[in-house]
């Protein structure tokens, strides 16, 4: 599970922001989310049989920033990449905001546009990237 955790964090974060009734775009856009291996896509079979974890997504209120809090254990080895992809949970897309090191659990990371990597077939910019991840879907 040294790269999986992240992928499923970003599956079980685009499935709760899929079921989210809180329409308000005036709102921070608060997930809490627990992650597991079988919840990537695909899932991911070398994680770890005690592989587990937990993650809180706050997008603010303007879309200016997205904060990330994830603890984490019973990893195979060390996590050596975290980011969200840009997509849903069924069909995850590119990379669009990675995450820098340290990545050792618990850790917190706050990512503001400066951060976003535009990729093909992902939104273009960050305000629309958080859009998309607001209401579970994908905006290109």
């Amino acid at each position: 599970m040294k790269r999986a955790l992240i992928p499923v964090f970003l599956v079980v974060a685009a499935i709760v922001w899929a079921c989210s009734n809180d329409e308000s775009e005036n709102q921070a856009k608060v997930f809490n989310l627990t992650l597991l291996p079988e919840n990537e896509t695909p899932p991911c079979t070398d994680a770890g049989a005690s592989a587990t974890g937990t993650a809180k997504v706050t997008i603010s209120s303007d879309n200016a920033s997205v904060l990330v809090d994830v603890t984490y254990s019973g990893l195979s080895g060390p996590a050596t990449a975290a980011h969200i992809h840009a997509g849903t949970s069924a069909a995850p897309g590119p990379v669009v905001l990675p995450f820098s090191a340290p990545l050792d659990s618990p850790f917190s990371k706050t990512l503001t546009a400066a951060d976003y990597t535009p990729q093909p077939g992902a939104p273009a910019d960050f305000a629309t990237s958080l859009t998309a991840l607001r209401t579970g879907g994908r905006v290109t």
